[in-house]
C-alpha cells in the first residue's frame, strides 16, 4: 500500500486528496471540452504531483476531456477498464481510511489486500513481482562478476505505450501492446491506456479522450499506470439531458485543489530558504537539495540556496529530501525517456547512473538513518554526477572543489531544478 513517487526510486506511505465534484446547475456548452491537469508545475517555485486535477469530472455522452500534463521530469498515463475498476473498488476505500496513516500503523494484512488488487493491473512502480530491481539487478551481476547492463528497469511498453485490450487479460510480458488504436472510450473495455502522455518529444503533453456517444451512463474510474491507485481519478457519465459543470467551473475547482496542495508546499519552500526546516519533528539547517512536505503528494523541486559560495576543498554537503541528482557539466540535454523508432520507450541509463568517479554506494542498516555519501573531489572539468539518489529517511551528499570557478550545477531528472557553486580560490 505504498507509492513510489519518483521514476528512479522511492516508496512511501502516502494519502490521496479526495475532494468531491461541486455540479453545477448548467450544462456545458456544445464543442468545449473539460481539461484535467496532471501533474503541475507552480510559477513560483517547481513542483511535482502525482495526481489529477480535478480528481473527480462530470461528462456527457460523446464528449471529449482533455488530460493536459505538465512536464515536470515524471511521466503519467491516463488509465480506464474494468480491470482498473475493480482494483480501485478494493483499494480506494483503503487510501481513504489507511493513506494517512505512517507506514508502521496500517496493518501487515492491509498492505497485502492493497497489493492482491494493484498486482491484477501492470503498473510500472509496484511491488508486485516482476524484472528485478536496479539493487538486484546490480547484486546478480556482481555474483556473476559482471556489471548489471541497465541502470533502470526495463519499462513495461503495455503502460508506456497505448493500450487497448477489449476483454481479457491484461499483458505481462512487458511487450507492446497488440492492439494501440483507442479510440472512443464506451466504458466496456478491461484495459485503455493513454501510454505515457508526451514528454519533450514532438508528441504534444495532451491526451485527448473521446467519450462514446453510446457509452452507459456511470462512475468510471481511472488511474495512473505508472504510479498506480494513489494516482486516481473518477469520471462519472451523465445523461444528456442533465446538467453538468461548465469547462470554466471545473477550472476553478481545479485552482481550488491546487491552491491546497501548493500552500504547505509554500510554507516549506520560505523555511528552507530561511535555512531551517522541520520535517516529522525534527529541525534540518543547511544546503537543500528537494524538498517535500508531509501533507502533500508530491516533490519540490529547488536547490535551495540556488547559490552556495564556497572555497577551494571545503566540502560542501546537500541534504537530499526526495530522488534527485547533483550534476556538474551537463552535457547537452538528453530526456530522462527514449521514444525509439519503432514506438518503444527506454529509461536513459546516463542519468540514473553516477559518473565521473562517484563512490559506490553502501545503504544504511537502518532505514530511518539518512544515506550518507561522500562524492570526493571534482576538478571542475567533465561531467560529473551523484547519480540519482534517495533514501527513506534523506540523503547527505558531500562534495569538494579542486579548482576556482562557478559552476552551474543540476538534477538530471527534474529539468528545472538547477543551481549554482561559486568556489573562491
Amino acid at each position: 500500500m505504498r507509492q513510489r513517487i519518483r521514476s528512479a526510486g522511492r516508496w512511501t506511505w502516502i494519502g490521496g486528496l479526495m475532494i468531491a465534484l461541486v455540479v453545477a446547475g448548467c450544462a456545458s456548452p456544445a464543442g468545449d471540452a473539460i481539461t484535467v491537469r496532471v501533474d503541475y508545475s507552480h510559477d513560483e517555485f517547481n513542483t511535482q504531483f502525482i495526481q489529477y486535477f480535478p480528481d473527480q469530472i462530470q461528462v456527457h455522452p460523446g464528449d471529449t476531456v482533455r488530460f493536459v500534463q505538465d512536464w515536470t521530469g515524471e511521466a503519467h498515463t491516463v488509465t480506464f477498464g474494468t480491470a482498473v475498476r475493480e482494483a480501485l473498488e478494493t483499494n480506494r476505500p483503503l487510501i481513504e481510511q489507511y493513506g494517512h496513516l505512517p507506514e508502521d500503523q496500517v496493518p501487515p494484512e492491509i498492505f497485502e489486500q492493497f497489493l492482491e488488487a494493484e498486482c491484477t493491473l501492470p503498473v510500472l512502480f509496484s511491488e508486485c513481482e516482476g524484472p528485478p530491481s536496479e539493487s538486484e539487478a546490480a547484486g546478480e551481476a556482481e555474483a556473476a562478476g559482471t556489471e548489471p547492463e541497465e541502470a533502470f528497469p526495463p519499462i513495461d511498453q503495455s503502460i508506456a505505450q497505448p493500450c487497448l485490450i477489449e476483454e481479457g487479460a491484461i499483458p505481462t510480458d512487458g511487450g507492446p501492446c497488440p492492439n494501440q488504436e483507442l479510440g472512443a472510450f464506451d466504458g466496456t473495455e478491461a484495459f485503455y491506456n493513454s501510454g505515457f502522455i508526451g514528454f519533450e518529444t514532438d508528441r504534444e503533453n495532451v491526451f485527448n479522450l473521446e467519450v462514446s456517444e453510446s457509452i452507459v451512463p456511470g462512475v468510471y474510474p481511472f488511474f495512473c499506470a505508472v504510479h498506480g491507485s494513489f494516482q486516481n481519478g473518477v469520471m462519472e457519465v451523465v445523461p444528456a439531458d442533465q446538467p453538468i459543470a461548465s469547462p470554466n467551473e471545473v477550472n476553478e475547482q481545479t485552482r481550488e485543489e491546487l491552491n491546497e496542495v501548493v500552500e504547505p508546499f509554500r510554507q516549506v519552500f520560505a523555511q528552507a530558504q530561511g535555512g531551517e526546516i522541520v520535517m516529522g519533528g525534527e529541525a534540518f539547517s543547511g544546503n537543500f537539495s528537494g524538498l517535500v512536505d508531509e501533507q502533500v503528494q508530491g516533490l519540490l523541486n529547488e536547490f535551495v540556496p540556488e547559490t552556495i559560495t564556497t572555497e577551494v576543498n571545503e566540502p560542501v554537503t546537500w541534504l537530499m529530501f526526495g530522488p534527485h541528482s547533483i550534476s556538474f557539466d551537463v552535457p547537452e540535454y538528453f530526456p530522462i525517456y527514449d521514444v525509439q523508432e519503432d514506438g518503444s520507450v527506454t529509461a536513459n541509463d546516463e542519468i540514473f547512473a553516477p559518473a565521473g568517479g562517484a563512490p559506490e554506494i553502501e545503504e544504511p542498516e537502518d532505514p530511518t538513518q539518512p544515506l550518507v555519501i561522500d562524492g570526493g573531489s571534482w576538478d571542475g572539468s567533465g561531467f560529473w554526477s551523484s547519480g540519482v539518489l534517495f533514501s527513506d529517511a534523506y540523503v547527505q551528499y558531500t562534495l569538494r572543489f579542486s579548482t576556482p570557478g562557478t559552476y552551474r550545477y543540476a538534477c538530471l531528472i527534474h529539468p528545472p531544478m538547477v543551481g549554482t557553486i561559486e568556489v573562491s580560490g
